[in-house]
């Protein structure tokens, strides 16, 4: 799939445009809600179908085609990559913000899948995780996880006993990176918004409840993984 982004520098007015040059003529513009829309009514004169996945919205349609992503955030921009579309251009897309490192922003998106920029500020990408959690990510990237994410509490409480005793071994826990590896990995549904979450947490020093489903000895083989 196609994939590119207009920082949130650019004018939307000028990001738009550059978005739709780069989509061709399948594009069609996928808004997070009407208000966006009311907002910035130039957008009905442009002439392209516009979609929202807001069931409250006079746009409600599933996103198609090439779609220009209107000031969608992260999850927002991940629900359109689970769709069955040609590509996606996030228009405003966001990069990390100081002292707000809980936000999530456009990075670990654009990192995953190295995604072009097509004006305003280049989103750094994100610093690779360690060796440990890479190896982790991997062992944990099975069946279950890459069908439905961490909707089971078997799958969540796999990831947070490994998480958990990672961190108590030293490890720092990166939750941007984390999301990263959960992309590169295919993690299905809302699985790598749900592991930045609870990384997140644990990085902050929190106990969170698990059932012990991994054993010790895989737990150690990703620990010294090189």
């Amino acid at each position: 799939m196609r994939r590119s982004y207009v920082e949130a520098h650019v004018p939307l007015p000028e990001a738009v445009g550059l978005a739709l040059r780069w989509a061709g003529g399948a594009a069609t513009v996928h808004v997070p809600s009407t208000g966006a829309v009311e907002d910035n009514k130039w957008i009905k004169k442009l002439g392209v179908p516009i979609t929202s996945s807001s069931s409250k919205s006079g746009f409600h349609g599933p996103p198609r085609g090439v779609v220009v992503g209107f000031c969608l955030d992260l999850s927002e921009t991940l629900k359109v990559e689970r769709s069955a579309v040609d590509g996606v251009v996030v228009v405003r897309a966001q990069g990390p913000v100081r002292f707000a490192e809980g936000v999530p922003s456009h990075a670990p998106w654009v990192t995953a899948f190295d995604v072009e920029c097509l004006g305003g500020e280049e989103i750094g990408r994100v610093a690779e995780v360690s060796a440990s959690l890479k190896a982790a990510m991997r062992g944990l990237s099975y069946g279950a996880i890459k069908n439905q994410g961490l909707v089971d509490p078997r799958e969540r409480s796999m990831v947070v006993q490994t998480l958990t005793y990672l961190r108590d071994h030293g490890v720092v826990l990166e939750p941007d990176g984390l999301m990263v590896e959960a992309l590169r990995n295919g993690w299905g549904g809302v699985g790598p918004e749900a592991l930045r979450a609870l990384a997140v947490q644990l990085a902050g020093g929190k106990a969170l409840r698990f059932e012990k489903r991994v054993t010790p000895e895989r737990l150690d083989e990703w620990l010294h993984s090189t």
